[in-house]
């Protein structure tokens, strides 16, 4: 899905201790299993923290502190508002044309996360914080309403785009096009009932429709094909004196993949989401403070050929912190998850987590953040051996760490890495465990000129191979690098181009490809409500010793409408 051009203004500049923050945020944000793995815990708390922070001040957003591109100083500069053209929008951009996407021809799954519907399966961050849709049809609506209805505030964003896409189903001996429409209506409204009471909704919901070929959809009958974006959220966020909680209701409807290994269409499949629970900060005193957050999640597969990956995982997760000088920070982090499946051939289980973390700034523009712990998973023993199911009997016992650092270098130059040893449960054996890096760097090259550079490793191992079952994996090393270019030629026009490399070595038999992406962007502003966005997109694919190679060209005429 195509970004927009943000608005841009002039804005006070504020400390760059912000803007490492707001990196830190992103660093943080390791694509893992949520609930599992140690990453997310700590990501999920410092999007909640966030979140309550903002809250007490009146506003709907979950982000704050952060610093925004001034297209007139050519400049980051602060803002308590929301921007689009943040040091961490610009990594993302630079890393949008490698995410796994179920008309992207791109391969650069994440293997640590393909058991994870939380957010997509990319091997960068997560796009956004867990109470945040994924995508927003427009920008401008970040930490903005344009409705007011009573009491009641409301962000309305619509998109609507046409999709030519030449090779739909990623074949090189019958690759079939078509035309698809995508329409989704963004919401972000909050009715503030007390001072320290708000309802708030935040969602990203459409369809898409398959003009010739509704067979190739990933999911439903292929005429309208129901997406409701990851993040999208119903939460009532209430404080009484040092407690702060939010009750919330997260959905998703969305495409997933069941094999991080294969370049197969039919490893695509739709699932269905919900997240229903509460969180809880309590501020103990000036220097201590305690998290929990209880979370049911019921994963559904839209197909029934697919349903041996339904269900349901209770998780109680908490933190306890003691920062008494409120810069640094130090604590206790870890988690319990219960999960069942509804069918015998994964095997149900108790996983639990559990390490310590530091935080703090080091001088006024680098932030890091480094935990480790261990982790324990007790699965029950195997009723379902191959071929039919995986027949994995192994248990883990094992550390983790994760280590990242964010620096802004100066009011043009910022970069981050985040490194880290965990394992997340798989859907081909009971667990998976990886070695991982990620870096990104974000230059201001000149007035309206961006250029943002990002590389990651990953090396993964499943907790077991049998080859007797057909979707079993093997180890595999999975590196790349993304580069973007972004141009602002007026306040409101902007294009961009990027260039994805990925290489995926497998010990699986025919496993090993390599990947190259292309992709321009054409971006502008025809009123103060509408922008139009034109894009294209261009896959070629390598394999080895086998016959899947295949290119895909996609041209996208994008609309977003602000009411």
């Amino acid at each position: 899905m195509l970004k927009t051009l943000s608005r841009f203004s002039r804005f006070r500049a504020v400390s760059l201790i912000a803007s490492c923050f707001g990196l830190a945020v992103l660093v943080n944000n390791a694509s893992a299993q949520f609930g599992v793995s140690p990453s997310q815990t700590s990501t999920f708390f410092d999007d909640f923290r966030s979140r309550s922070n903002q809250m007490q001040k009146g506003g709907a957003g979950v982000r704050t502190g952060d610093v925004v591109y001034d297209y007139e100083s050519g400049t980051y500069v602060g803002t308590e508002e929301e921007g689009q053209a943040r040091p961490e929008d610009l990594l993302r951009q630079s890393r949008e044309i490698a995410q796994p996407a179920v008309r992207s021809g791109s391969a650069a799954f994440a293997a640590r996360s393909v058991g994870d519907y939380t957010n997509y399966s990319g091997q960068y961050s997560a796009p956004t914080g867990f109470f945040a849709p994924t995508y927003t049809s427009d920008p401008f609506l970040s930490g903005k309403r344009n409705v007011k209805l009573g009491p009641v505030n409301i962000g309305l964003g619509l998109y609507q785009a046409f999709e030519y896409n030449s090779n739909v189903n990623r074949s090189n001996v019958n690759p079939i096009s078509d035309v698809i429409s995508t329409t989704m209506l963004s919401i972000d409204a909050n009715y503030r009932i007390t001072q320290n009471n708000v309802l708030s909704l935040t969602t990203a919901i459409g369809f898409d429709h398959y003009f010739d070929h509704p067979e190739l959809a990933p999911y439903g009958n292929g005429n309208y094909i129901l997406n409701v974006l990851p993040g999208s959220t119903l939460a009532f966020d209430v404080k009484a004196g040092p407690l702060y909680f939010t009750f919330y209701d997260r959905v998703s409807v969305r495409p997933a993949v069941n094999n991080a290994f294969t370049l197969n269409n039919q490893s695509i499949f739709g699932v269905f989401q919900n997240d229903a629970g509460f969180a809880m900060n309590w501020a103990i005193n000036s220097a201590w403070s305690l998290a929990l957050n209880f979370n049911n999640s019921i994963s559904r597969a839209l197909q029934g050929n697919f349903s041996q990956y339904d269900r349901m995982m209770n998780t109680i997760q908490g933190t306890l912190t003691y920062s008494p000088q409120g810069t640094w920070s130090t604590g206790i982090e870890g988690g319990v998850s219960l999960l069942k499946y509804d069918q015998p051939i994964l095997n149900d289980g108790t996983l639990a987590n559990v390490g310590l973390f530091f935080r703090t700034p080091l001088g006024r523009t680098t932030f890091l953040r480094i935990a480790a712990g261990a982790q324990l998973f007790n699965f029950d023993t195997s009723t379902v051996g191959p071929p039919l199911g995986p027949g994995d009997n192994t248990d883990l016992n094992d550390f983790y760490f994760n280590f990242s650092i964010s620096n802004q270098i100066n009011n043009r130059v910022s970069h981050s890495l985040t490194l880290g040893h965990e394992s997340a449960l798989n859907l081909a054996s009971n667990f998976i465990t990886a070695d991982f890096i990620n870096y990104g760097i974000s230059v201001i090259t000149s007035k309206g000129g961006r250029l943002s550079l990002t590389g990651y490793f990953e090396r993964a191992e499943p907790s077991s191979f049998n080859p007797l079952f057909p979707g079993a994996q093997q180890d595999l090393i999975q590196y790349g690098f993304d580069l973007y270019y972004n141009h602002q030629l007026t306040s409101k026009i902007r294009m961009g181009a990027g260039y994805h490399f990925g290489i995926t070595d497998s010990e699986a038999a025919n496993g090993d490809f390599d990947q190259h992406a292309f992709n321009l962007d054409f971006t502008a502003m025809l009123t103060q409500k509408a922008s139009i966005n034109l894009g294209y997109r261009y896959f070629l694919t390598n394999t080895y010793n086998n016959n899947q190679d295949f290119d895909q060209h996609r041209f996208i005429l994008g609309l977003n409408y602000n009411f």
